[in-house]
């Protein structure tokens, strides 16, 4: 009986895995879109670049079900975007939009 007590729950742990990883590459291509809209690729070489490795390992790693690793580097390519962008801004004279 403990047993199938427990299936629900651990099917909805399993499940967290892709949902998350999912939602971190989401978020990490959309501020590479936007880093890449400011004209990071001319102002923030490196971490333009940075974020689009990181987002490509993402994937990959997603791809191989390995959602942890997945979401890590998604993470990693959302901050290297932020920075991307923000530099952008700056070397444009754009201001920054609130985060």
């Amino acid at each position: 009986m403990r047993v199938l007590t427990a299936l629900p729950l651990v099917a909805a742990l399993a499940a967290c895995g892709p949902i998350r990883s999912t939602s971190s590459l989401i978020a990490a291509d959309v501020e590479v879109e936007a880093a890449s809209t400011a004209g990071a690729q001319k102002t923030a070489v490196y971490e333009y670049t940075a974020a689009e490795a990181y987002l490509h390992q993402a994937r990959v790693a997603a791809g191989y079900a390995q959602y942890q690793a997945s979401e890590e580097y998604a993470d990693k390519a959302l901050r290297f975007a932020q920075e991307a962008k923000k530099k952008a801004m700056a070397a444009t004279g754009k201001p920054a939009e609130a985060q």
